[in-house]
């Protein structure tokens, strides 16, 4: 009964007492030993950390073994000093604290009286002896003056060993800024991050929400290994903390540009100058600006807030388009009319050598010759046969009453396909380059207030608020109706209250949410579009972006239209509390706590909603079984044709099941999740 009543009470301090899970990743611990000048301990010694920047003090006392610890300590720069009665007072000089470190400071009491002060140096060591974690440290100094291309903090991440790129859909969403990152050979889904103690993690991107501004990030470090029992949930943690004020005011503005007026003019080819881009960069233009201000809250004659009240505000915009060459091949307009009567193509090496022909551009070939049969062997096209008769249209034109394909009037009807910037081109043979250059627009602000409350501990407020709207071209050679549409909204806000009950005992608490929206999709299909596809059985209830554009693919041609997968709903609502309780028992450094997080995954993956389509010149080679035309033939030879008469060669997208809702398109789905992590642990100091 005594051990059972022994786990009852360890299980009530851990729910009771340590109400939520304390994330050490976003604060230090400073801890030590006080002796004399004989190297016996000094139990009972008054030992005060205190941050320099902000003169705010942390009060603790030593054990009967002569150990203090001092927990959730804000990164930063602190002193120790320690007196006791019959000592002098002892003093080291200035350490860095950083986040997640547990850093010893001992201190060696003389023999005098406690008004008589001793300076020393501070003890603390670069090796981190009382803790086990392998980890890397990115300080303040790195993330303040290292070259980052557009300011994006997760490239630091980079700088440890084992760190990866491995791309990621949010890359995607935001050209390339937060791609996922790979550590030690983990899987992405295996980081967890969080800013302030709380989480930071997208659960549908799986990679950070906030990408919080260089200038308000103090430090972060990267934890990879093992690790103490009040961090957990996944294998790796990036622990990110946000910048305080100080005593000292500090501010700064700051814009970066990026211009393709100022890159060398690139090397051009033959075909560069016949398309008229020869002597165009790409369009860049990246501008990032903003402002840091930091320091005491101050109003003249009403409140003085030096040693006790801190604020800081942060703003970053982005305003960037970030370019990029288009070469492709398009469709010669006549053919998209249905004349095909002067189309040429330009044989490969592989042609050449099996027809012993020259490289020189010639006609397309008659269906059913040798050359037309290489050709669709090649994926060419051949000149396109009438399915009805089974012979060439007259003068190699289809009749406009001919083309009845659904898909290809909305496609050629809505110009799925721009003109050629160099006219008349053999097929094979690239005719489209033009520069092209999609908008990325980003807003960030971020806000924080701290308190010092004196016997009551300190509380610290953090407000962040990014929105993201970006445009790329994705899965399309279309550029007027084949881009994407991004669009993210993240809040994050986290409160933090940090007390010390005598001086040994101290408790942290947090609460949080975290707001990961981040849908997409692309240009609206018209009204009139969706009459001409005439197509039965879709949905008629749609949310934004779901409605857009067919993609239509042709053999030896960029596909058309609208981007394939384009629409993605996602939106990942977060709550979490957490808290942790330290208490010093002579050599033993107890800590219990909780961590508690609920949130919610909406995703809607579900697309296409108006098909995807393919159209492909070798179709008349393998949809000849059970053709009911005289000729036998079901394909003309040519992709483009088989477009404008409805030979599809496949057909994909999104078809309702049985248990489909009717109020909205494609399946949404509303996952709920609750994490409830419990721990406890004892740091044993077994000797000195």
């Amino acid at each position: 009964m005594k051990g059972i009543r022994s786990a009852f009470v360890l299980v009530l301090l851990v729910v009771a007492a340590s109400v939520g899970y304390g994330q050490a990743g976003a604060s230090g611990t400073v801890t030590g030993t006080v002796t004399d000048s004989t190297g016996a301990i000094v139990p009972g010694a008054k030992v005060t950390i205190t941050n320099t920047e902000t003169n705010v003090k942390f009060t603790a006392t030593t054990s009967s073994a002569g150990d203090y610890n001092a927990p959730n300590l804000n990164p930063g720069t602190y002193t120790v000093s320690a007196e006791a009665k019959g000592f002098q007072r002892s003093v080291t000089s200035p350490f860095t604290l950083t986040v997640n470190q547990r850093a010893r400071v001992d201190v060696a009491l003389k023999i005098g009286a406690v008004t008589q002060t001793v300076d020393v140096s501070a003890q603390g060591v670069s090796l981190d002896t009382d803790s086990a974690a392998l980890s890397n440290l990115i300080s303040q100094k790195q993330v303040e003056n290292l070259p980052l291309n557009g300011r994006n903090f997760m490239q630091l991440l980079l700088i440890g060993a084992g760190a990866v790129t491995v791309g990621g859909e949010q890359g995607t969403m935001r050209q390339g800024e937060g791609n996922a990152i790979s550590v030690n050979g983990g899987r992405p889904e295996g980081n967890n991050y969080t800013l302030d103690g709380l989480v930071n993690t997208d659960a549908a991107l799986v990679t950070p929400a906030v990408m919080l501004s260089q200038d308000a990030i103090q430090e972060f470090k990267v934890s990879s290994g093992t690790y103490s029992a009040d961090q957990g949930f996944s294998a790796t943690q990036v622990n990110i903390v946000s910048k305080s004020g100080t005593n000292q005011p500090h501010g700064s503005v700051f814009w970066f540009d990026r211009n393709d007026a100022f890159d060398a003019k690139p090397f051009p080819t033959a075909n560069d100058y016949a398309s008229g881009v020869a002597t165009a960069n790409p369009v860049l233009r990246q501008n990032q600006f903003g402002f840091v201000l930091g320091g005491p809250v101050y109003i003249p004659h009403l409140y003085d807030g030096r040693n006790k009240s801190f604020f800081l505000a942060n703003y970053e915009g982005w305003r960037i388009t970030n370019g990029g060459r288009q070469v492709t091949s398009m469709p010669n307009p006549a053919i998209l009319t249905g004349d095909f009567s002067n189309e040429t193509y330009q044989p490969t090496a592989g042609i050449q050598t099996t027809l012993g022909i020259s490289s020189a551009p010639r006609p397309l070939p008659a269906f059913g010759t040798n050359e037309c049969s290489v050709l669709l062997s090649a994926g060419f096209n051949c000149m396109p046969v009438d399915p009805t008769t089974g012979l060439a249209f007259p003068g190699n034109v289809i009749p406009s009453p001919r083309q009845t394909g659904n898909v290809g009037l909305v496609a050629v009807k809505n110009g799925f396909w721009q003109t050629p910037t160099i006219a008349n081109q053999p097929e094979g043979v690239t005719n489209y380059f033009k520069n092209v250059g999609f908008p990325l627009h980003q807003n960030q602000q971020t806000y924080r207030g701290d308190q010092n409350l004196g016997k009551l501990g300190s509380v610290f407020f953090r407000y962040t608020k990014a929105d993201y709207t970006n445009i790329s071209p994705y899965n399309s050679g279309d550029l007027v109706h084949g881009y994407e549409q991004y669009f993210q909204k993240q809040t994050s806000w986290t409160v933090s209250h940090t007390v010390s009950f005598g001086g040994s005992n101290v408790n942290n608490f947090r609460f949080g949410h975290l707001t990961a929206n981040a849908p997409q999709g692309g240009p609206q299909i018209t009204p009139e579009a969706v009459s001409d596809l005439a197509l039965t059985g879709v949905f008629t209830h749609f949310s934004a972006l779901q409605q857009t554009w067919p993609n239509v693919g042709i053999s030896q041609f960029a596909s058309g239209g609208g981007s394939g997968n384009s629409y993605t709903g996602s939106d990942g609502p977060t709550w979490e509390f957490a808290d942790s309780y330290t208490t010093v028992h002579g050599r033993h450094t107890l800590g219990f706590g909780v961590d508690f997080r609920r949130w919610r995954l909406i995703r809607n993956l579900d697309d296409d909603f108006y098909g995807d389509w393919g159209f492909s010149s070798a179709l008349v080679q393998n949809n000849s079984g059970g053709c009911s035309t005289s000729s036998g033939l079901c394909g003309t030879g040519n992709a483009v044709a088989d477009m404008l008469l409805g030979y599809y060669n496949g057909a994909s997208g999104y078809v309702p099941g049985p248990l489909s809702p009717t109020n909205t398109a494609g399946n949404p789905q509303d996952h709920v999740f609750n994490y409830f992590a419990p721990y406890a642990m004892d740091d044993w100091k077994v000797t000195r």
